[in-house]
């Protein structure tokens, strides 16, 4: 395990201008870091503030899902964000929290991850991070937005029972050990560059890239409804983050929220 806790001090000597360095709290554990950050936004926590955790207790991943990741090996932050504008524009957030995770991973490892819509990062077909974005609007608009993320970076997943198939780690496709610090520091980087593009109208390139990196832009996916599921093939992410998938019949649609399963091909002997 590398020792190199993400410490407040360490974080902002390597980042003294950046708006994520400003406020930040760092807990050895906590409940969960969304929960923490939201309470901060909603008594007036600037934009910016950053919670890190090594540990959550209650770490939840999108749809209520729990989110595991041992103390002292992963990434677990989450950050509060005021940004200036309408609901339907919040998705925006998620998909440049993601091509900043996706960048940081592929500059720092020479790894290929993916972006899983709508929320995830994926590497050789199985996840590697998660994003959780919560939000408080009111008729004006958005109040502030929350953006969560785990991301499994020392942690062997092997040693978590039931995990083995469906996630995976940087240590375990890469073979070693990286910098947490180094990490989060470009992933916080890219982050806020990505953010000030977004807040100029400059984000043309975002929606591009996020589709540039989709692992399920022309593939065929189950999508999972409350009534049921639907087969279908999908064709492109929308600027306003919607999937616009095609059904069997041709029939082009578009889904806001939803939840996938990529059909990945069988393997030769699997």
């Amino acid at each position: 395990m590398l020792q190199d806790c993400p410490l407040p001090e360490a974080v902002r000597e390597r980042l003294p201008d950046s708006l994520f360095t400003r406020h930040v709290y760092y807990f050895p554990r906590i409940g969960s870091t969304n929960a923490y950050a939201r309470e901060l936004a909603k008594k007036g926590g600037a934009e910016g503030t950053m919670v890190i955790a090594e540990e959550q207790t209650k770490g939840q991943g999108r749809m209520g899902r729990q989110w595991y990741s041992p103390a002292y090996h992963n990434l677990l932050f989450s950050i509060i964000l005021r940004p200036a504008f309408s609901i339907d524009r919040v998705f925006s957030l998620t998909m440049l929290t993601a091509l900043a995770l996706v960048d940081a991973i592929n500059n720092m490892t020479n790894v290929k991850a993916l972006i899983k819509w709508p929320n995830d990062v994926y590497l050789k077909n199985k996840k590697m991070a998660g994003i959780l974005t919560e939000f408080s609007a009111n008729k004006k608009g958005v109040e502030y937005v929350v953006v969560g993320i785990g991301l499994n970076v020392n942690w062997d997943v092997t040693d978590k029972s039931g995990l083995n198939h469906l996630a995976t780690s940087l240590v375990r496709e890469i073979g070693h050990p990286i910098s947490r610090i180094d990490l989060l520091v470009k992933i916080l980087e890219l982050l806020e560059r990505y953010y000030w593009l977004l807040l100029k109208g400059q984000d043309r390139f975002i929606y591009k890239r996020w589709n540039e990196l989709s692992m399920v832009i022309g593939k065929e996916v189950l999508v999972n409804f409350s009534n049921g599921r639907k087969k279908a093939r999908v064709k492109r992410i929308a600027k306003n983050g919607a999937l616009v998938i095609e059904d069997e019949d041709g029939k082009q649609s578009s889904i806001i929220c939803g939840d996938l399963t990529v059909v990945f091909p069988s393997l030769p002997g699997s």
